[in-house]
C-alpha cells in the first residue's frame, strides 16, 4: 500500500504574463504549507529562460527545497488542451494536484486552507479569487472583492442560475459543498488519473471548470469551497482578452457546453450531483 506523502503537485500554464507570473511565484515562496513541487508549461513568445526575474524567483524555488519542471510548449492549442499537457507531463509522484492561474497571488496560508477543505472529507477543494480590479476601474475597496461561482443547470442543458457569488453571506472560515470550482483548484491525484479538460472547446476554453466539475462529480468526486483560501486575481491588461472574436469563440463554447451536458445527462440518467 502505498503511503499518503501529503505533498503537492502544482500546475501552472503561463503564456505571456511575465509580470503575474513573477507575483504568483513569490506568492508560491510565502505559503505557510511548504511541502510541495512546480511543474510550469511555458508558452511564451519569449521564453521563460530568457527573463531574469523569473529564473531567479525559479533557482530559488529550487534552493528551497520544491522540485521542478518546466515544459516548454510549441503547439499552443489552447487552454484545455495545455492543461491536459501539464498532467500528462507530471512526474511528480504526489498525492495532491493545485491547479493555479498564472495570473493570481495565493495568500500565504492558501494551500493549508484547501488541505483542510480536502481533509474535511471533500476530493477537490477551490478558494474565492477577489479581483484587485479591471484595467479600467480604481483600485477600491469595493471592487476587491471575494467571487465563487454558482451554476445550477437542468437536464435539458438550460442554465437556471450562473453568476459569481460574492461571499457576503458566508462567514470567513465556511467550507461549502459546491457544483463546480473558480479556476485555481487542489485535488486528489486520483481525480485527474479519471478527469480530464474538454479538449473540444476553442482556444479560450469557456467553462472548462464546469466541464471537469461535473465529469469529477460524475465519476463520484465531492467538490468543497473555503471561503477562507484567498488567491486573488491580478485582472491585469495582459490578464484580459487575448483575441478580436473572443465573444463568438464564448458563445460557440456555451452552445457546445449545454449540449452536451444535455446528452450526458440523458445518457447518465441523472446530473453530476445526484447520488
Amino acid at each position: 500500500m502505498k503511503t499518503i506523502n501529503n505533498r503537492i503537485t502544482i500546475h501552472v500554464c503561463t503564456k505571456d504574463r511575465d509580470m503575474e507570473f513573477a507575483l504568483l511565484l513569490q506568492s508560491l515562496r510565502t505559503q505557510i504549507f511548504e511541502n510541495w513541487d512546480l511543474v510550469v508549461l511555458d508558452e511564451n513568445i519569449k521564453p521563460i529562460a530568457g527573463n531574469h526575474t523569473l529564473v531567479s524567483l525559479l533557482n530559488k524555488i529550487k534552493l528551497e527545497g520544491h522540485g521542478l519542471n518546466i515544459i516548454k510548449n510549441e503547439l499552443k492549442l489552447g487552454v484545455c488542451n495545455a492543461r491536459n499537457l501539464l498532467i500528462e507531463k507530471d512526474y511528480f509522484d504526489n498525492d495532491f494536484v493545485c491547479r493555479l492561474d498564472d495570473d493570481v497571488i495565493a495568500e500565504p496560508d492558501y494551500l493549508s486552507r484547501l488541505l483542510d477543505v480536502i481533509n474535511s472529507g471533500y476530493d477537490i477543494a477551490s478558494g474565492i479569487t477577489p479581483a484587485l480590479g479591471y484595467p479600467v476601474i480604481k483600485r477600491e475597496i469595493k471592487h476587491v472583492r471575494p467571487i465563487i461561482n454558482k451554476i445550477n443547470i437542468d437536464k435539458e442543458g438550460n442554465l437556471i442560475e450562473h453568476k459569481d457569488e460574492c461571499g457576503y453571506g458566508y462567514n470567513e472560515s465556511d467550507i461549502i459543498k459546491a457544483h463546480d470550482f473558480r479556476s485555481c483548484a487542489l485535488m486528489k491525484k486520483e481525480v485527474i488519473k479519471k478527469v480530464k479538460y474538454e479538449t473540444n472547446l476553442s482556444p479560450v476554453g469557456f467553462r472548462e471548470e464546469a466541464f471537469f466539475s461535473f465529469r469529477a462529480q460524475w465519476e463520484g468526486f465531492t467538490i468543497g469551497i473555503a471561503t477562507d483560501a484567498i488567491a486573488y486575481h491580478i485582472m491585469a491588461p495582459t490578464g484580459g482578452v487575448r483575441c478580436d472574436d473572443y465573444a463568438e469563440k464564448v458563445n460557440s463554447d456555451d452552445t457546445y457546453f449545454k449540449k452536451w451536458f444535455k446528452e450526458e445527462t440523458k445518457k447518465r440518467g441523472k446530473l453530476p450531483w445526484e447520488k
